[in-house]
Order: C-alpha cells, then sequence, then structure tokens
C-alpha cells in the first residue's frame, strides 16, 4: 500500500510539473504573440502594418539624430540664439522619443538601430566649430523639419495604427514651432 501511495505521488507530481511547464510556455507564447499586435480602441487587435514600421523608424532615427545634432550644436556652437534652440530640440525631441519608444513597445515594434549614413553625420557635425557648425546646423535642421513634418502629417492622415496617428497628430505643432524658429535663425544669418 506504501509503494502505490509514493508512486501516486510521484505521479501526481510529475504530472503536476508537466502541466505547469506547459501552462507558462502557453502563457509565454501568447505574451510574445501578442506584443505583434496593436490593440486599437475596440479592443480587436490589429497587426503593426509596414506602413506604421517605417514610420516608427523614420521618426525615431530622425529624432535621434536630431537630438545628437543639437547636442553638438548646443556645447560646440558660438551664437546664444542657436545653442537655446538647440537645448531646446534636445528636450522636445527627447519627450518626444520616449513617448515614441513606449507606444513601439506596446505594438510590438523592435527598437530600430542608429543608421551608418546618421553616425557619419555626427563626426562630420563634431569636427565643426563656431560660425560654421551654427551654420550647418541651422541649415540641417530646417532640412530635417521639413521631412519630419511631411513624415508626421502622413502618418496622421493614413497611417494604419490609432496610437500611432494620435501621437503624429499631437506632436505636428511642436515640429512646426521648430522650423518656425529655425527659420527665423536662417533670416538672421542672411
Amino acid at each position: 500500500m506504501l509503494f502505490v501511495a509514493r508512486s501516486r505521488g510521484k505521479f501526481s507530481e510529475a504530472l503536476m510539473r508537466y502541466t505547469t511547464a506547459r501552462l507558462i510556455c502557453a502563457v509565454l507564447g501568447f505574451s510574445f504573440a501578442s506584443g505583434v499586435y496593436a490593440q486599437n480602441k475596440d479592443g480587436l487587435r490589429e497587426k503593426l502594418s509596414s506602413n506604421d514600421r517605417s514610420f516608427i523608424m523614420q521618426a525615431t532615427n530622425g529624432g535621434m539624430a536630431e537630438i545628437e545634432l543639437s547636442r553638438i550644436a548646443a556645447q560646440n556652437g558660438v551664437q546664444a540664439d542657436v545653442k537655446a534652440f538647440a537645448q531646446r530640440l534636445v528636450e522636445d525631441h527627447g519627450k518626444a522619443g520616449k513617448e515614441l519608444e513606449a507606444i513601439s513597445a506596446k505594438l510590438g515594434a523592435a527598437p530600430p538601430k542608429p543608421m551608418a549614413e546618421q553616425q557619419g553625420d555626427m563626426k562630420r557635425f563634431a569636427e565643426l566649430k563656431g560660425e560654421k557648425l551654427d551654420q550647418a546646423y541651422v541649415e540641417r535642421m530646417v532640412r530635417d523639419h521639413k521631412g519630419t513634418i511631411a513624415l508626421f502629417e502622413k502618418q496622421a492622415k493614413s497611417g494604419d495604427s490609432q496610437e500611432l496617428k494620435q501621437f503624429a497628430s499631437k506632436t505636428l505643432p511642436v515640429l512646426k514651432e521648430h522650423l518656425k524658429m529655425v527659420l527665423a535663425l536662417a533670416e538672421k544669418k542672411k
């Protein structure tokens, strides 16, 4: 009798471990799979589109590049208004970048890696000093902000993820304000 009780105990224990392991695998599998889908306002899950992934990649890489270029300009520039603008961009783009990162993680998008082209730009900008840096920075920010605004307008109008559309719509006024500010700086340089 004692032998049967012990065998049942071991069998039950083994069955319990097996069941627990399967349950853990199922939960982890579900968690992983659910990360690839975005939840819309109706509670239904939708697959993250390639357009939304492209927006995340472009917006993240562009934001990181503008932050790094702005840090260089804030440290090595000479004009106080250019340095103040650069510092403002570091703060604003840093905040927007964190928000986009949180949304991306929630939607299951892997964070993009910095592009080699951007790393080369950082090196070139780091070598510039004084007025040359100020001029190059202002010209670059005018060009970048025009492109970024077009990217965000497109996402706000035709993005697939509601969260990314809302993020783009909410961020557009800040980007337009930056463009207005940097255009004023460019006008002073003429």
